[in-house]
C-alpha cells in the first residue's frame, strides 16, 4: 500500500472515531449514563411543613409544595422512621408519632424521628427535604413513673424546659386537705415540699424543698394525658379499675373519694358520680 493510501485510511479512521465520540457525548448530555434526561430540570420544593417537636400519639399534618419548570407531573413519597402515615403519596399527609413504651423514649421521655418527603417528575433527578422531629411523651400517664411528660425525680429546671416558668400552686388544699397523716409527713416534714402549677395545662407539681426535684405530679382538666389503655380524666371508676384493679386505700375528701394504688404509686380523685377529676403519681 502506498504512503498516500495509508494516510487516507488513517484519516478515515480518525474521522470515524471522532464522530463516534461526538455522538456518544451528545447522547450522554441528553440522557446521561444513569438514563436520566439531563436536559430536564429537577422539581423545585417551594415549601416543606413539618414540626421540630410533636407529642406522641397526636396527629400532625405534613405538607410539601413544589413545582416543575417543564410542567411535568410530580409524584410524592413520604417516609418516617417511626409512627403511622395516613398516606405516602400525597402533597399533604397526616402523621401520628409513635406512642411506644416509655423505655423506648429514654430518661427524658423523648426520641427523635426523621420525616422525609421526596418529589419526582420521573424524568430528572428527584429532590427531597428531611427534618428531625423531637417526639415527647407529654400526654401519657405511666403509674409509678410519670404524668404529662414529667417523671418523678426530675429537677424543677427540667420541667421548666418543657413548659416554661411554673407558678405557685393555688390549690395546695388538693394536696393537703385530702391527704392522710403519712402523706402529710412525707411532703411537709420530710421533704418540706413546695407546690407549683401550670393551671392552663392542668398540671400540678410537688417539689422537694432541699433538692428541687419532683416528688409528685397531678393533672386536672384540660390536661389530656391518658394511660396506655386510653383512660384519663373524665373516665369512670369502672373503666380505670379494669386497668388498675382495686385501690389499696380509699379516703373521703369533701364529697369526693381519693383512691390510692400504693404499689403502682398512683392516686385518683373521683367525684360523687365516680368520674376521675384528678390523677397523679407520687
Amino acid at each position: 500500500m502506498s504512503k498516500s493510501s495509508l494516510e487516507s485510511v488513517l484519516n478515515l479512521c480518525i474521522a470515524f472515531i471522532a464522530s463516534t465520540i461526538i455522538l456518544i457525548s451528545c447522547g450522554e448530555d441528553e440522557v446521561g449514563k444513569s438514563g436520566i434526561d439531563m436536559s430536564n430540570t429537577s422539581p423545585v420544593i417551594d415549601d416543606f411543613v413539618a414540626p421540630t417537636e410533636a407529642n406522641a400519639g397526636e396527629e400532625v399534618t405534613l405538607k410539601v409544595a413544589s413545582h416543575d419548570q417543564e410542567g411535568d407531573v410530580l409524584t410524592y413519597t413520604w417516609e418516617v422512621s417511626g409512627g403511622k402515615l395516613s398516606a405516602r403519596d400525597q402533597e399533604t399527609v397526616v402523621w401520628i408519632p409513635p406512642q411506644e413504651p416509655r423505655q423506648l423514649f429514654g430518661r427524658f421521655l423523648e426520641k427523635t424521628i426523621v420525616v422525609t418527603v421526596t418529589v419526582s417528575d420521573k424524568i430528572s433527578n428527584p429532590v427531597y427535604r428531611s427534618r428531625q422531629v423531637k417526639v415527647r411523651l407529654l400526654n401519657r400517664i405511666e403509674p409509678s413513673e410519670f404524668v404529662a411528660g414529667i417523671m418523678l425525680g426530675y429537677p424543677l429546671s427540667r420541667v421548666q424546659m418543657l413548659y416554661g416558668e411554673a407558678s405557685v400552686d393555688k390549690k395546695t388544699d388538693m394536696w393537703l386537705e385530702g391527704a392522710n397523716g403519712e402523706f402529710r409527713k412525707q411532703f411537709l416534714e420530710d421533704n418540706k415540699a413546695k407546690f407549683f402549677a401550670y393551671e392552663d395545662l392542668g398540671i400540678y407539681l410537688a417539689v422537694a424543698g432541699g433538692t428541687n426535684v419532683v416528688i409528685a405530679v397531678d393533672i386536672e382538666l384540660p390536661n389530656k394525658s391518658k394511660t396506655e389503655r386510653g383512660f384519663g380524666l373524665g373516665s369512670s371508676f369502672n373503666q380505670i379499675s379494669s386497668e388498675l384493679g382495686p385501690a389499696d386505700k380509699i379516703f373521703q375528701w369533701k364529697d369526693n373519694m381519693w383512691h390510692y394504688y400504693e404499689k403502682k404509686k398512683i392516686h385518683i380523685l373521683y367525684d360523687s358520680n365516680s368520674i376521675a377529676q384528678r390523677i397523679g403519681v407520687l
